[in-house]
């Protein structure tokens, strides 16, 4: 199918729970698509099922990827938060409290979620 319907076959695997499957979709979306417009939205949802898998090493991995290759995709700062919350996970506090602080900077106009979300896991973090 088009890149389009590769995309929301994958997402809608997200969506049921079958996150094994969605991963899997969206790398083939990637590599398939690299420069589409939804690649970086595709690189935040990848990252998402590894997230709620707990697997945060590769959950860390294209949420950096993402806020690296794709900074002005719709889900920048989201990427941006979520990589904040996956070195909190792995006990990278420093890191972790750096990327949450960078969100206000590269992203001003950032979804209120997202700001509010990241002013949260700072204070739970105890950033500076």
């Amino acid at each position: 199918g088009s890149p389009e319907e590769q995309y929301a076959q994958a997402f809608g695997l997200l969506r049921t729970g079958d996150y094994a499957a969605a991963a899997q979709g969206l790398a083939q979306f990637l590599n398939a698509n690299p420069t589409h417009e939804l690649a970086g939205n595709a690189t935040y949802w990848l990252g998402e099922t590894y997230y709620v898998r707990k697997d945060f090493a590769k959950a860390g991995k294209y949420f950096l990827d993402g806020y690296q290759k794709y900074p002005e995709s719709r889900k920048g700062a989201d990427n941006l938060l979520k990589l904040g919350m996956t070195l909190a996970a792995l006990d990278q506090k420093n890191e972790a409290c750096q990327a949450l602080n960078e969100i206000k900077k590269t992203y001003p106009k950032a979804p209120e979620k997202v700001v509010e979300r990241a002013a949260s896991e700072r204070q739970r973090l105890r950033c500076k």
